[in-house]
């Protein structure tokens, strides 16, 4: 069991259920992968701080999140998609 947690309020609910599925099926699964380790699959988004960063979800879109490295939370904060 991963000791990150991807923080599935309305906010992300109503984001991630707003993609075409098969967008949404990439984002799922790319939500999987960030429990495991989210540094491994993401990169700094704007100035490195350590916190906010950035990650695609195939050719569908990208996800910038919020990494807690003292809870262990990922907040999702924006998704940009193609249509």
């Amino acid at each position: 069991m991963s000791e990150w947690t991807f923080l599935r309020g309305p906010h992300t609910i109503d984001q991630i259920a707003g993609l075409p599925v098969d967008a949404r099926l990439a984002a799922l699964s790319l939500i999987d992968d960030l429990e495991g380790d989210p540094y491994a699959v993401t990169a700094p988004f704007g100035e490195d701080d350590g916190l906010t960063r950035a990650a695609s979800f195939g050719e569908w879109g990208t996800m910038v999140i919020l990494c807690n490295p003292i809870t262990k939370r990922i907040t999702l904060l924006s998704v940009v998609w193609t249509s």
